[in-house]
């Protein structure tokens, strides 16, 4: 099945409805061809659709949902959101080949409106043992990367959605999408 690139469609749910039917190898093909300009596009087209639940990014308290990821970066843009309900907070970290420079990016979850926060700005407190051990995202090269951000992230389908970072509540030229692994409604 050959899912099309945000700018060969329209509308939104004909890009989530090729998501929803193609097997998850093939999402993950789709997702690693995406450009810049594409996951632009996409930012746009998620713009007022469907509601995105924050119970899309986890399970059951204690399970670890990783998130596959690929940003607009030119380098080293495929990464992985982990995220876990850790005794009633939601928080995740960013798993990458840059984490020994730039920290892991610990953040909070939080639903606002239609769309889920992924909060830097608001730093978990209860280590994880599944997680690397707790860093500031404002101490080092850490605050050049996560320091002062908010990714603000939008539905594309039942698997996919689009985020784009925010620093001191301005918008940067920064998107990511992410799939989740796993079954989404399996989710609380």
């Amino acid at each position: 099945m050959t899912i099309p690139s945000p700018t060969e469609v329209v509308t939104l749910a004909t890009l989530a409805g090729a998501l929803d039917s193609a097997s998850h190898d093939e999402r993950m093909a789709w997702l690693s061809g995406l450009s810049r300009k594409e996951l632009s596009t996409l930012y746009q087209l998620a713009e007022g659709g469907p509601p995105l639940d924050i119970k899309h990014f986890h399970d059951g308290a204690g399970e670890v949902v990783i998130h596959h990821g690929q940003n607009s970066l030119l380098a080293f843009n495929s990464f992985q959101k982990r995220v876990v309900d850790n005794n009633g907070t939601l928080q995740g970290y960013n798993h990458q080949t840059l984490s020994w420079i730039t920290g892991p990016g610990h953040f909070s979850l939080k639903q606002e409106g239609s769309e889920v926060l992924f909060d830097y700005t608001e730093e978990p407190t209860m280590p994880v043992d599944a997680f690397p051990p707790l860093k500031s995202n404002t101490s080092g090269l850490s605050t050049l990367v996560y320091g002062h951000m908010v990714d603000r992230v939008r539905r594309v389908s039942t698997h996919a959605v689009i985020g784009k970072a925010f620093k001191k509540g301005k918008p940067m030229k920064a998107w990511f999408a992410l799939l989740r692994e796993g079954d989404p409604s399996s989710a609380n």
